[in-house]
């Protein structure tokens, strides 16, 4: 006989809530109740819920929701951050909290980067606009420049992975300095406070 797949409550499908084809994923491992339909009969539902899916902080796993689900087992923050969550509270009633730590590190750190080098090429068009008849076109050189890198976590160690393509001088503030081991970065500069 097939295990029976624990019971999850999702926030709804659509605009407002998950997308559909991650619906479609989470069905694959788990019987979806959304949030509309668990308000109209929580007496029936609650008790089966195991599993408390967010998506863009909802549904919310405040006390009035969460002490409706005698069964719950884990609330799964679809996101890095729990700051929104009261995980004392939630840990009290023997739930456990999840997130998806890291998952969207390279991607800020690209963003990050793209941010820094398109302003340089602004600055490289604005030079040559403001210079044309001077015949003069001088740019912003990247390779070998210093960058200033506060936080040095996940994002911040990825912002510092990217500038060593650009054999950058890297600077950075953290809460404690770190260690970079084999990473290549020995030559990283730590500054315990952002005075100069």
């Amino acid at each position: 006989m097939a295990e029976e797949k624990p019971w999850a409550l999702i926030s709804e499908v659509g605009d407002e809530g998950f997308h559909e084809d991650a619906v479609h994923i989470v069905k694959q491992h788990f019987r979806v109740v959304c949030l509309g339909e668990f308000l109209q009969n929580p007496v029936l539902h609650g008790p089966k819920i195991q599993a408390v899916l967010m998506w863009n902080y909802s549904p919310s796993a405040e006390p009035s929701l969460l002490s409706r689900l005698p069964s719950l087992k884990v609330v799964a923050n679809g996101g890095v951050g729990i700051d929104h969550l009261d995980v004392p509270y939630i840990k009290s009633l023997g739930v456990k909290v999840a997130n998806t730590p890291g998952v969207v590190s390279d991607a800020t750190a690209d963003m990050a980067m793209g941010s820094y080098l398109d302003p340089l090429n602004t600055g490289l068009l604005m030079n040559i606009y403001l210079n044309i008849n001077g015949g003069i076109l001088m740019g912003v050189e990247v390779t070998g420049s210093t960058l200033g890198i506060v936080g040095m976590g996940h994002i911040g160690y990825k912002v510092a992975q990217r500038s060593k393509g650009f054999n950058m001088r890297i600077l950075y503030h953290n809460r404690n300095r770190r260690c970079f081991g084999a990473a290549g970065f020995g030559d990283a500069v730590f500054s315990a406070s952002f005075a100069a």
